[in-house]
């Protein structure tokens, strides 16, 4: 995890080709007789009467199956809640959402070794560039509230993060489009909601007297 009080300066390019474009460097059988016919109507009768039993049985057995699965599963995952909190960068066009949190994760992260108080979140996000800037959008860019600090990604939560089934959200080039995956955010002291801020930082266009001013937008993780 990583604490982030002062934000360095992200530098910006002109394109040559496009005067107002800009590279933000931010970031699914018949039978013959009766004898014949009546054993093989018993004989229907009794195979009617397996194949009529057996998926019960076998139905059974998968429901048995999937609740002890869906219990274990339950036991070591955390819990999604919905967030749907939507803004728009006005400088650089970026509409960015948080679209939900994974809440109380199993983890490793060698902070929470010994520490009783603390959260692994697994925060999903949205990002789509605006067209007046390249460069990237940052995955340190998405913080939550710690105690009154701010943190950032645990940088090396991304393995059990992939384990346990969900994308990575690493850094987003702002050329290749809407970018969408899970930012591992390790707080010491968790809260029944937390609080959490976008912060995009302030940029100088690099061969300009310009510089682009930060960008922040708060949004709030309900209780799981």
């Amino acid at each position: 995890m990583n604490r982030i009080r002062r934000r360095p300066t992200t530098l910006l390019t002109r394109s040559a080709a496009v005067a107002v474009a800009s590279v933000l460097a931010l970031s699914a059988c018949g039978a013959n007789d009766r004898d014949t016919a009546n054993e093989a109507d018993s004989s229907e009768q009794g195979q009617t009467e397996e194949s009529d039993s057996a998926p019960l049985s076998q139905e059974t057995e998968e429901a048995e199956e999937a609740a002890e699965t869906d219990g274990a599963a339950a036991a070591g995952e955390g819990t999604e809640v919905k967030v749907g909190t939507e803004f728009t960068d006005d400088e650089t066009g970026d509409v960015v959402t948080i679209v939900s949190a994974v809440r109380n994760n199993p983890t490793e992260y060698y902070e929470a070794s010994d520490n009783p108080d603390g959260e692994m979140v697994y925060l999903e996000v949205k990002v789509v560039p605006g067209k007046e800037y390249g460069g990237t959008i940052s995955l340190s860019d998405f913080y939550l509230d710690d105690g009154g600090d701010e943190a950032n990604y645990a940088s090396t939560a991304k393995d059990e993060l992939e384990d346990a089934g969900y994308e990575y959200f690493d850094s987003a080039p702002r050329r290749e489009g809407e970018h969408t995956g899970y930012v591992p955010i390790y707080i010491s002291e968790t809260a029944d909601s937390l609080k959490g801020a976008y912060v995009r930082p302030e940029a100088k266009v690099i061969g300009e007297d310009k510089k682009v001013p930060e960008f922040r937008s708060e949004f709030d993780v309900p209780a799981s």
